[in-house]
């Protein structure tokens, strides 16, 4: 059959199949099947029908071509060259193996990255659109018949020729021409680089230099010809042809890909920005809101020995209520709302669980004994692995919560090893939780049965905050509970081996001859907190020097040969100096080794851990007297306090 005969393609896109005594003729080139995005087959030439005769019906529209290219070797003896075009479809050649084929039939087949062997897969009588027939006398006829083909000319991803070494294009299809705005003429008289903004051609020029890649492939920016830029995924496929070097180039236009991605960064930056923003809110406003309210916990403590008549009492019962109330609701908002914004960051070191025992027994012995509970508290030598700070919140909402619910009795806190687990416990002599309410504790606003109007009653966000730490810091957490006999909370945290963790030394407190009265330094930067804590320790006994900043006081303990007893001092101070470092260094100015203890508002994870490295006692403003109580009598002794006004 001739070569001239005009072949047509059905309504199916499909090439059609050779007449069965084609088959026995050498086959010219290699076959050729368009596959798309999905892996489906989307149209082959005739030389692909005429080569793959034998693979059971599996070239077919829609086919898995995966399946065709396993039949193809295993029935053909076939095997595929696959290029990736820009949209992710494939052009797939087929040829047969050498080894495999007949002599005759091997020595007919080509190179497929030859401009020949592309010439010849392609239908010979494919007539040129009409604005195609004047590239013609520019090439010869294998290369015409590649920039005139239907697969070049109707792709409907813009697709050029250029020249490798002119880089002056040698033919271009009509997607580039609707895509570009530049007319055929115009493109055939241009430069690749032309279509470059002026920033882009030096690199242009050095990617052509890399004969190792396929030049100009990659992610690049185009000008239209009305003057806009666009950005395009360029997939390069170099060949050579009678010695000169040629490239067939596809663009893929990724504009709005990325317009989008520069938008998720924009908003990714604002995200982050916000964040940073909420971060400086909550710091402030813990800080901020818990100063008026730690002044006004120590100011209603330094009026219980005042008063003496049961009214009077009462009316301050009721008022340190009222402030515990409003205490608890600012620790509950400011957590859920650090937490629902995602700026609570959880930083897992190991440390000795004792200590954390330790400040709980602190915290909570005073409120305790008021309501005339027994707190007992088992120490624990187990080294655990857990957020510091966060595990504290947990354990200190449980016990919070446990003082508040129980009438009376005792409240156990203890630990129980399993495994490579400690399980943290805190049990209770409340009212318990009835079963049908267990899965329900949780939710925010759940109170239980306690009347709104009870003293017992909080606002129910405790327990939430508690189940929300504890999947952040993916703890288990348990509850049991009997109703009419109590609770028990519990939360599940790895353990490490002991000698892992290094030894933390506290400063060791020397205390001053107990003859005469203790001396305080108080270094305090809110007015109301510093009157409020002078008042307090003079009536417990002490000489208290009150001052403002560390400057102060510097100044108050110039030309003195006694050194404080103790020094208490607000963790953030006005000036450069911290707490701490005014601790350190007035310890360092008398030469002496000085208790300290470091009070503060602030909720920042990275300065609590600072304050916990310090190795100094730390107290969370509002502190109620009676913990401010305990933690000066440990560092004193309690016989050096005395109760009552004096």
């Amino acid at each position: 059959m001739s070569d001239q005969n005009t072949t047509v393609i059905d309504s199916k896109g499909r090439w059609p199949t050779p007449d069965p005594e084609m088959r026995t003729e050498p086959v010219r080139g290699p076959g050729i099947v368009a596959v798309d995005a999905q892996g489906r087959i989307t149209s082959w030439n005739g030389v692909a029908a005429s080569l793959l005769a034998n693979t059971s019906g599996l070239l077919a529209l829609g086919q898995p071509f995966v399946k065709l290219e396993v039949e193809a070797g295993r029935s053909c003896f076939l095997t595929f060259n696959s290029h990736v075009m820009a949209d992710g479809s494939l052009i797939c050649l087929c040829e047969q193996s050498a080894t495999q084929a007949s002599p005759a039939l091997a020595s007919t087949i080509p190179s497929p990255v030859s401009a020949t062997s592309l010439t010849a897969a392609l239908p010979a009588a494919v007539p040129l659109p009409p604005s195609v027939p004047h590239l013609v006398p520019m090439m010869d006829g294998a290369l015409a018949g590649i920039a005139g083909s239907f697969a070049f000319i109707r792709n409907p991803l813009p697709l050029w020729i250029f020249d490798r070494q002119t880089l002056a294009f040698v033919a271009v299809n009509d997607a580039a021409l609707a895509r570009y705005g530049y007319s055929r003429d115009r493109f055939m008289n241009m430069k690749i680089s032309d279509i470059r903004p002026a920033e882009d051609v030096q690199r242009l020029m050095d990617s052509m230099k890399e004969r190792m890649t396929s030049g100009e492939s990659g992610q690049w920016r185009h000008l239209l010809a009305d003057g806009r830029v666009i950005d395009v995924l360029v997939t390069s496929e170099w060949f050579t042809h009678d010695g000169r070097a040629l490239a067939l180039t596809a663009a893929q236009d990724i504009t709005a890909h990325c317009r989008l991605e520069d938008s998720l960064v924009e908003a990714r930056v604002e995200a982050e920005r916000a964040n940073r923003a909420r971060s400086r809110f909550f710091a402030v406003a813990n800080h901020d809101l818990r100063q008026p309210l730690a002044a006004l916990s120590l100011f209603v403590g330094a009026l219980e020995n005042r008063l003496k008549d049961p009214t009077s009492r009462d009316i301050l019962r009721a008022m340190n209520t009222a402030l515990a109330t409003i205490k608890n609701l600012v620790d509950a908002h400011l957590d859920i709302a650090r937490i629902d914004a995602g700026t609570l960051r959880v930083e897992p070191v190991g440390h000795s669980v004792n200590g954390l025992l330790t400040r709980m027994a602190l915290e909570f012995a005073g409120p305790a004994r008021q309501k005339g509970l027994t707190l007992h508290v088992a120490p624990c030598s187990a080294v655990i692995r857990s957020d510091r700070d966060l595990l504290e919140r947990i354990l200190r909402n449980l016990l919070s919560n446990a003082v508040r619910y129980t009438g009376n009795g005792r409240i156990l806190l203890g630990c129980r090893r399993q495994g490579d687990q400690l399980r943290i416990e805190v049990w209770d002599t409340g009212p318990g939780i009835p079963s049908d309410q267990l899965d329900i504790i949780f939710e925010e606003f759940y109170r239980g049965n306690t009347s709104s109007t009870s003293d017992a009653a909080g606002f129910g966000l405790g327990l939430s905050i508690v189940d929300r730490l504890s999947r952040l810091l993916n703890h288990s957490l348990m509850v049991r509970s009997h109703e009419g006999k109590g609770s028990v909370f519990a939360i599940s945290v790895p353990m490490e081996v002991e000698s892992e963790l290094p030894p933390i030394t506290s400063p060791a407190p020397i205390l001053a001859d107990n003859a005469g009265l203790p001396r305080v330094l108080v270094i305090e930067d809110d007015v109301i907190v510093l009157q409020a804590l002078e008042l307090l320790l003079d009536q417990w006994g002490c000489e208290v020097m009150a001052t403002s900043g560390y400057d102060e006081a510097i100044e108050e303990l110039t030309g003195q040969t006694q050194a404080p007893d103790l020094v208490i001092a607000d963790f953030r101070l006005s000036g450069p100096a911290s707490g701490i470092v005014a601790i350190r260094q007035i310890a360092k100015m008398m030469r002496v080794d000085l208790p300290g203890l470091i009070i503060t508002g602030d909720t920042d994870p990275r300065r609590l851990k600072e304050a916990r490295l310090s190795g100094y006692p730390l107290l969370h403003k509002p502190v109620s007297a009676l913990a401010l109580r305990a933690a000066v009598a440990s560092l004193l002794g309690r016989d050096r306090l005395r109760d009552g006004v004096g």
